[in-house]
């Protein structure tokens, strides 16, 4: 089997990243441009698919946001902000 791209995995959650600092500035963000209530919403979206895959996928969670508010202006800016 010929592969001309190799896939490293690592983990990200506090080694290189501080999970705790990324969490609270999506939190903080998500309030300014989504409200608190759809703030919250994305945050159990996110919890259901880190159940559901075992890993977190706030990209993920964000797709599955879009289906219940599929024309919110503010979608892009928290892409961008991921």
């Amino acid at each position: 089997m010929s592969s001309s791209a190799m896939v490293v995995p690592f983990d990200v959650d506090n080694t290189l990243l501080d999970n705790d600092r990324v969490t609270a500035d999506l939190r903080q963000h998500l309030e300014k441009e989504v409200g608190p209530e759809r703030g919250q919403l994305y945050w159990d979206i996110l919890e259901q698919l880190r159940h559901e895959l075992g890993y977190v996928d706030y990209l993920g969670a964000l797709q599955r946001y879009r289906l219940q508010y599929p024309r919110d202006p503010h979608l892009v800016t928290v892409s961008r902000f991921l």
